[in-house]
């Protein structure tokens, strides 16, 4: 982090966002580290926008710096609310923004709104393994590594680790501490 503690804000993701999301999902540096099929075009990403808005399973926050830049996007998807679980991802899509602590401030305003607005129990994410400045991110959290994922049939497949934090574990945390001070 620089000398001067960054902050992060999280806010609805809106159309108005999906150019810098386009430009993200074209950088292949960005798409390396990603384990999804991300829409390339304005009017895809716009179509997959539409489709997701309103869902109640699936939740997508533009995250904004000090200066109000949009520099990622965080989402809780697959939310299951019988079990209270869902999935993380998270992206700093503006790499001048990379290893500057954003993704730890981003990572922690998400968990509390996942743990304390809706109540959620457990909250897992997937992430490659070469990605250690994420794993590394992710254990500082308070993330814990569950299993690997691996299909034998693709040798183009990169293997994935699958981590998960529980709120408990979260409350506990240093982590945690740290957002309310």
């Amino acid at each position: 982090m620089s000398e001067k503690t960054p902050k992060i804000f999280l806010r609805p993701f809106t159309e108005n966002d999906l150019p810098a999301m386009v430009n993200w999902n074209n950088d292949p540096e960005i798409e390396y580290l990603v384990d999804r099929c991300l829409p390339k075009t304005l009017g895809r990403c716009l179509a997959w926008f539409r489709s997701h808005s309103g869902e109640r399973n699936y939740r997508i926050y533009a995250l904004e710096n000090e200066e109000g830049r949009l520099i990622g996007e965080v989402e809780l998807d697959h939310i299951c609310w019988r079990r209270r679980e869902a999935e993380l991802r998270i992206r700093i899509g503006e790499k001048e923004y990379w290893n500057r602590g954003y993704g730890t401030l981003a990572l922690r305003e998400i968990l509390q709104r996942a743990f304390f607005e809706f109540r959620l129990d457990s909250v897992y994410l997937r992430v490659y393994t070469f990605n250690l400045r994420a794993i590394h991110c992710y254990e500082k959290a308070g993330f814990r590594k569950e299993a690997f994922l691996k299909r034998r049939l693709d040798e183009n497949w990169k293997e994935i680790l699958l981590m998960r934090i529980d709120k408990d574990r979260f409350v506990k945390s240093q982590f945690s501490k740290q957002a309310f001070s």
